[in-house]
Order: structure tokens, then C-alpha cells, then sequence
């Protein structure tokens, strides 16, 4: 039996935000969560709060992860950070237009790996292409253990220019995307694969597009 498609939708704000982790701006906004837990079963599936904003210019996404022991070892830009305690947010902005999507992935302290494409034929983004993505942790240095608080957060600050670039289409509102959000660690203690859209594939692969779900953006 096919898995439903899961929908989230996107609220505009009329202004682009000053400061992305300012607790106000997010308390209203509605969340998604990763429960799809897949390929293993060692009973570690960390819960995990997504909420998204967008305006005109950016998608604003704010990642809570419910884990006190984490790994996040990886501090350099384009690193394999999955391997670490890593949230993802898998995004095609154009699905009626293109198949290519991005993947961003970030670790717990903030260290982000980019590609876009088609499936596993991925160019990786150089860090001076990510120049104007702002990332906010609040794990501020690398640490395998105890981080000192039940949860960790992100808060990620995507121009909507860097789609236009790379896909040369222009990114307008209001209008419909597809993409998933993903927590793993590969390498952490606890090795886990976590998805809001559910995968049905035998072995851990994000990387099928078939199976992301609905993102709308309201106008």
C-alpha cells in the first residue's frame, strides 16, 4: 500500500527577517515533524519540531531536534555532515518545470553541505555560492556526548536568488514545490534515518524524488 503524500504549507511575512532565531516570530507558525523512522530498528527515533516562513526574497526553515547526546564533528563547509547528528531539507522549487532539487544538509553545529540535481547526478555548491545562506546553531562547537541541553536547534536563512541561479527560473508566490525534510546520522551512536514524507525503498536512500511531498507557498 502507497504512503500518503504528506502537504505543508508556508505562511508569507511582508518583510525579510532581520533576525532569523528571534523566538516571537516563530511561536504562531505551525510545525511538521519527522516520524518516519526507516531501515533500522534500534528503536532510536529522535523527535524533530520543523517550522518554515517565507518572504519575497528568502524560505526561512527552523529545525527542533530532540536528542541530548549528539556527534558533530565536521566544521568545514561541503564536509560529509550526514554522518553526523544532521537534519535535511531535500527541495524543488520547480517540479512542473524541472526535476533538479537541492539538499541541504547540516549537522548540529551548523556545518552545511549543498548539491543540486537530478537524483544522484549532483553538482556540490562551493562555499562562496552559499556566501549569502545565513545558519544560526545552537551547539556552537563540535562535540560527541552530552551538548548540555535536551534539544538543539537550527535556524536557516535560504535566498530565494540562489534558485533562480542555478535553475534560471523565477522564483514567484503563490505557487506549489515538492521536497522532504530528513534527520540521520550515519556515523553517531545510534545510527538512524528519519523522513516527514515516508520512503518505500529497501535500503537508506533520500534521494528519490517520488517520494517528497507537497510544500506550498501562500501568497
Amino acid at each position: 500500500m502507497a504512503s500518503k503524500t504528506q502537504e505543508y504549507s508556508i505562511k508569507k511575512i511582508d518583510f525579510d527577517l532581520d533576525n532569523i532565531a528571534e523566538p516571537e516570530i516563530w511561536d504562531s507558525v505551525a510545525h511538521l515533524r519527522i516520524e518516519n523512522y526507516l531501515w533500522l530498528d534500534n528503536g532510536y527515533k529522535p523527535k524533530v519540531e520543523i517550522k518554515a516562513l517565507h518572504s519575497s526574497q528568502s524560505i526561512y526553515i527552523f529545525f527542533k531536534v530532540f536528542e541530548k547526546m549528539i556527534k558533530a564533528q565536521h566544521t568545514h563547509f561541503g564536509d560529509p555532515v550526514y554522518k553526523d547528528s544532521c537534519v535535511e531539507f531535500f527541495f524543488n522549487p520547480f517540479p512542473e518545470k524541472s526535476n533538479d532539487y537541492f539538499n541541504f544538509e547540516m549537522n548540529a553545529i551548523g556545518t552545511l553541505l549543498i548539491g543540486v540535481g537530478e537524483g544522484r547526478n549532483r553538482r556540490f555548491l562551493q562555499k562562496q555560492e552559499a556566501r549569502d545562506i545565513e545558519i544560526i546553531p545552537s551547539v556552537k562547537s563540535p562535540v560527541n556526548g552530552f551538548h548540555g541541553a535536551d534539544f538543539w536547534t537550527i535556524y536557516l536563512k535560504i535566498p530565494v536568488g540562489i534558485f533562480e541561479k542555478h535553475c534560471r527560473i523565477p522564483f514567484s508566490t503563490p505557487r506549489h514545490a515538492m521536497g522532504n525534510f530528513y534527520k540521520c546520522g550515519d556515523e553517531t551512536e545510534f545510527e538512524h534515518y528519519g523522513a516527514w514524507n515516508r520512503i518505500e525503498n529497501p535500503t537508506p536512500d533520500f534521494h528519490l524524488a517520488k517520494y517528497f511531498g507537497k510544500i506550498n507557498f501562500s501568497d
